[in-house]
């Protein structure tokens, strides 16, 4: 351990930041942390309240210092920086975010600059986990009501406070097992991250992300495919005529594989991140 335990010794004798984030970088590193010493400046400035211009004149106090050795001690143990923070950024805001939550990824914003080229009255975020998008679709003024559905009321704790943190009065949060269960309700605009990682993919998943993040938020348990099935059953159901669905997707799928079980469905559209890997694919109800 690079020095920590000095550091564990001497918790009464606090050492500057300059020494702190070099020696927490090395204990990090030697940990495969090797983003440490980024993480360690972002971890300092939120606890600091301070800016990246100040952060090295400041003046560590015993307390915030026995923190940064907590945080570094936690984060050796491949605890995801976030849940750390108690908190994760999405599409500029952030949001709060705990072990029974997904950590939003910015793969994932694609969904909301899908959506915002037209407003919505009703919309459905389905497994809505910290509410990340429901709650930005709601801000950036693409809908006027969002229901938010989870099968797990941890999370729909976690997304009713980060609304209510944001000032989002809007949306509806209610416990339900889309596998399962069928909203009675239409809406013009669905949208999803379900969990698409297959059971094989998952087991090779490292560690910080298996080990921590909520596995039934991960994968399906199967082909990673169970989720958009359901989806193809239900979605004539619960859309309005010529409203749209926009969902997620594993950049390992095939596009044959989701045309194949969106095929009643005649208007199917395909959108690629900013790594040009296919992430989101868009499907339209035509009047009948």
């Amino acid at each position: 351990m690079h020095n920590l335990e000095i550091y564990k010794l001497h918790r009464n004798q606090p050492t500057t930041i300059k020494k702190l984030i070099r020696h927490g970088s090395q204990f990090l590193y030697d940990h495969k942390i090797y983003n440490a010493k980024k993480e360690i400046e972002w971890f300092l400035l939120d606890i600091l309240k301070c800016n990246t211009i100040n952060l090295y004149d400041v003046k560590i106090n015993k307390s915030d210092y026995e923190t940064a050795i907590d945080f570094l001690l936690c984060r050796a143990k491949q605890t995801p920086f976030q849940y750390i923070l108690g908190k994760s950024s999405f599409y500029g805001r952030d949001f709060m975010v705990d072990k029974n939550v997904l950590i939003p990824r910015p793969e994932t914003e694609i969904l909301i600059d899908i959506i915002k080229q037209k407003k919505y009255n009703n919309t459905l975020d389905i497994g809505t986990g910290c509410g990340c998008i429901a709650i930005t679709a709601s801000i950036e003024k693409i809908t006027k009501n969002v229901d938010c559905v989870d099968v797990s009321n941890a999370a729909l704790k976690i997304a009713k406070k980060n609304a209510r943190i944001l000032g989002v009065s809007n949306a509806q949060f209610f416990n339900c097992n889309i596998l399962e269960e069928i909203p009675n309700k239409k809406y013009d605009l669905v949208i999803s991250n379900p969990p698409y990682i297959s059971k094989s993919e998952y087991t090779g998943l490292n560690d910080e992300v298996k080990n921590f993040e909520p596995d039934i938020a991960l994968t399906d348990f199967n082909d990673g495919m169970n989720f958009y099935k359901r989806y193809a059953q239900i979605l004539k159901e619960i859309l309005v005529d010529n409203g749209i669905a926009v969902f997620e997707v594993s950049h390992f799928f095939k596009k044959s594989e989701l045309l194949e079980i969106f095929k009643s469905f005649p208007k199917i559209e395909f959108f690629n991140d900013l790594n040009n890997d296919c992430r989101a694919i868009k499907i339209t109800k035509n009047k009948i």
